[in-house]
Order: C-alpha cells, then sequence, then structure tokens
C-alpha cells in the first residue's frame, strides 16, 4: 500500500511541475501576519510546515522536499494527531510562492487529506528577502 501511495504521489508531483498557479488571497497568508501569529502568546499557533530546502522559521517542522517520493509518509506522520481544523501554513523559501516547485504539492496534499484551513506564506521573492530581512523569527 505504501509503494502505491508514493507512486501515485509521485505521479502527482510530476503531473504539477512546470505548472505556476495563481493562489487566491484566501489561499495565502501575508508574511507579517505569520510573524505576528509566531510571536504572539496564544497557544492556538498555525502548525508551520518547510517543505523545502531552506533554514526553518520558527516553531516549523521540517519535511524536506515536497517533490520527494516520501514526502507524503513523513506529512501524514506530522499530522496524526493534529485535527482536520488546525491552521497549517506552508512554506518552502528557495523562490517565489507563486514558481516553487515544493509548494502546489503540499498544498494538494493537505486538502487531500481533509486539513482545509491550509495557507501558503506569501513569499513574493524568497525567504531571504521576505522573511529573514525583515527580522522575523527564525530558528536559531
Amino acid at each position: 500500500m505504501k509503494k502505491l501511495f508514493a507512486f501515485l504521489f509521485s505521479i502527482s508531483v510530476l503531473c504539477s511541475l512546470g505548472q505556476n498557479p495563481e493562489w487566491k488571497k484566501e489561499q495565502l497568508m501575508p508574511a507579517k501576519e505569520l510573524a505576528d501569529k509566531i510571536n504572539a502568546n496564544t497557544k492556538d499557533k498555525p502548525l508551520i510546515f518547510n517543505v523545502g530546502p531552506m533554514d526553518n522559521i520558527k516553531t516549523a517542522v521540517s519535511l524536506g522536499f515536497a517533490t520527494n517520493a516520501t514526502f507524503g509518509e513523513r506529512l501524514k506522520s506530522a499530522l496524526t494527531m493534529e485535527s482536520k481544523n488546525k491552521a497549517i501554513v506552508v512554506y518552502c523559501g528557495c523562490c517565489s510562492s507563486k514558481t516553487c516547485p515544493n509548494i502546489k504539492p503540499a498544498y494538494d496534499m493537505l486538502l487531500s487529506l481533509g486539513f482545509k484551513n491550509t495557507k501558503i506564506l506569501d513569499i513574493p521573492e524568497n525567504l531571504k528577502p521576505d522573511w529573514v530581512a525583515k527580522g522575523y523569527p527564525m530558528e536559531k
């Protein structure tokens, strides 16, 4: 079953490569908004997934490249105890959120697993100028 899942996931990744989706405003989370949520003293912070090669934003869980065949298993494992209503933010940061090959497969998989409260971190250029240079929280 795991091999079938890995095969099907690989096919979906290959089909989505080269597609640059136009993300709708409601699918995106502005960087400042996420930084404010991370810095807030609340229990209800979003779960943040790093789905690429960049450094971790503070509290992010690094899952590796979303285009990797084993990504689906790592994602499912990270979500075993989470409510389907949990706020989730995905980012890669290697390039623009509009052109990144890792964002769409991760986002689509989260939706297919029933996590409808999923957002993409809006990074117009890449993680360095759009997050790090602005002094937003990073893992040390």
